[in-house]
């Protein structure tokens, strides 16, 4: 597979590099350039295309057959014999380079044409991965003597961040192996299994009560008490606001679930920032459950 890169907007488009002269010829007769163009939005069988250009299905025929020769459109698998085939299009650019053009040799990383989302751009800077996760200890911990089941979690995230960058060293750190909180954090769970997020709790918009029983939002003046609700949070690192730290957090292990999922899987919406203040990056999600694992979520703020 080829691609072309936008140097000036950091981002890829596939493309097919076309060899012979006839196949860039396919592309300049009007009739087929109408057909890719519709298949561009729909599949369409012969018959449906003939009838929105008002010519004969058979001279549709005649173009689709040389669209499917040079490889710009396919046609579905059908074994019953004379039956219509549905056609659609390989939904790619074109390039032609004549044999006397030269490639430019340069030695490339994905990660140099795969931008991250504004929202992490702090934690991912120049294809490199900027910033320590932090995940509760799995051994007796804290005031309350508690342990993390969720470290798993970090995972998620890692590979999240590594779609847009890589990392040399350590990227995964136990809050109790943690001094210095300095520097672009992700931080998993709450307080009662990382003492991380105790220490950043009363800065963030949308944290845990002093008890770590409930969700407390200073956006909507809301709380949430649910054990499977979670929130996540992006805000300056109050220990240095040269950084940046995102929260994912829970009353319990399956609010914390819920939050890492959230994350991952509607990243989209996350970035959009709360409902009420959409420069504020804080969401309340609450998890689904079924058969006791968390399925799904839904948005609570």
């Amino acid at each position: 597979m080829y691609y072309i890169w936008n140097s000036e907007k950091n981002t890829i488009i596939p493309t097919k590099i076309l060899k012979a002269h006839s196949a860039a010829n396919v592309l300049g007769h009007p009739i087929r350039s109408v057909i890719l163009e519709m298949l561009s939005k729909q599949n369409l069988y012969p018959m449906q295309i003939a009838e929105a250009l008002k010519i004969h299905e058979q001279k549709v025929y005649y173009h689709m057959n040389i669209l499917k020769k040079e490889g710009f459109i396919d046609a579905e698998d059908i074994r019953l014999p004379g039956a219509a085939k549905q056609y659609s299009l390989k939904k790619t650019a074109y390039s032609f380079i004549p044999k006397y053009i030269d490639p430019k040799h340069r030695e490339m990383s994905i990660h140099d044409y795969t931008a991250p989302p504004e929202m992490l751009k702090p934690f991912v800077d120049k294809g490199k991965i900027n910033c320590r996760i932090i995940v509760g200890s799995p051994m007796p911990h804290g005031k309350l003597n508690r342990t993390e089941r969720c470290g798993h979690l970090a995972g998620d995230i890692a590979a999240m961040l590594g779609k847009y960058g890589s990392k040399d060293g350590r990227l995964t750190y136990l809050d109790t192996d943690v001094d210095n909180l300095k520097g672009n954090l992700i931080i998993i769970s709450g307080f009662y299994v990382n003492s991380v997020e105790k220490e950043v709790n009363s800065a963030l918009p949308i944290k845990l009560n002093e008890s770590g029983t409930k969700i407390i939002s200073t956006i909507s003046g809301d709380e949430f008490s649910e054990p499977e609700t979670g929130f996540i949070v992006k805000t300056k690192n109050p220990f240095d606001k040269k950084y940046d730290i995102i929260v994912l957090a829970g009353i319990e292990m399956n609010g914390t679930i819920a939050a890492v999922q959230a994350f991952t899987k509607y990243f989209s919406r996350i970035e959009k920032g709360n409902k009420l203040d959409r420069n504020i990056k804080a969401k309340v999600v609450q998890g689904i459950e079924k058969k006791g694992r968390i399925e799904d979520v839904m948005f609570l703020e």
